[in-house]
């Protein structure tokens, strides 16, 4: 990062190894934020990342507010912490640690053994989207939802549009949850990536997207994707991500429907008249 001091980074980590020396580093450096990896509170944190890792992250966290860093967390959205995640005792235990944001990511059904159970509801989806909205009116500290957040930045963001991916082969994805490509870095540049014929048509797509509370292509809008890789015959970037445009297909249109009904309403009631008012103003 002291080579590219003209940039700012997130850093995503579990934060098992930051120490002394790492907060100090990150302070001198002063251009990263470090968003930590959790599950919710202790039980459910360490249920998934091991008995110790909490304290681990408590220690990570005040080393870094005592070394003046900006930090956050980060949580993955699954149906069980769902509620837990957007609750006043989750957030003012991180806003007294000193989480400067917090990042929320909903459970996507992509990499090994995906699960279409963890997802959270549609219901519980609406759910955090509001309570995200009330946080921030209520609350010293930026929560994030990368997918209900789809009204501050037009939509979907994948395909070159203002965001993609480079996964550690090199392969160019849309989006860090689609596992799939067409060009590889190694081969090519990055202009020449994003205007091919793969990225084009996720913008193209995603310009036919009215309603940016539901902008994915994996989730709200599956069709978009399994359009996207059978006409530009798009590679899988690991073994078993086609099950997303196969075996997972009926059920991710399933909850993409039911999805609609809660978001479609929402749009009309809560966004559109707030974009009028934008307009006259």
């Amino acid at each position: 990062m002291d080579e590219h001091n003209d940039c700012f980074f997130q850093i995503y980590t579990n934060g098992q190894l930051i120490d002394e020396s790492a907060a100090k580093k990150l302070s001198d450096l002063g251009n990263a934020v470090i968003c930590i990896s959790v599950e919710g509170l202790k039980k459910e944190t360490e249920a998934r990342r091991g008995k110790g890792s909490w304290e681990k992250i408590m220690t990570a966290m005040d080393l870094l507010k005592e070394n003046g860093v900006f930090f956050g967390y980060s949580v993955t959205a699954v149906r069980s912490n769902n509620e837990l995640i957007v609750s006043d005792e989750f957030i003012d235990f991180f806003i007294e640690k000193g989480c400067f944001l917090g990042w929320y990511f909903n459970y996507i059904p992509t990499g090994k053994d995906p699960d279409l159970n963890l997802m959270p509801t549609p219901e519980q989806r609406d759910y955090r989207r509001r309570r995200v909205l009330e946080i921030r009116r209520t609350k010293n500290i930026i929560p994030i939802d990368f997918w209900n957040d789809g009204p501050l930045v037009h939509g979907c963001m994948a395909g070159g549009k203002n965001y993609l991916h480079i996964n550690v082969n090199g392969d160019v994805e849309p989006c860090v949850f689609i596992h799939f490509a067409v060009d590889n870095i190694k081969d090519k540049g990055l202009t020449e990536v994003i205007t091919s014929d793969f990225f084009k048509l996720f913008r193209k797509k995603q310009m036919q997207i009215s309603n940016h509370l539901r902008p994915c292509c994996i989730i709200d809008n599956p069709h978009v994707l399994r359009e996207a890789v059978a006409e530009t015959g798009a590679y899988i970037t690991h073994d078993g991500a086609e099950t997303m445009v196969t075996a997972l297909a009926k059920s991710l249109d399933e909850y993409g429907s039911k999805y609609k009904e809660i978001a479609d309403k929402a749009w009309v009631e809560e966004y559109l008249p707030r974009e009028e008012e934008d307009k006259v103003v």
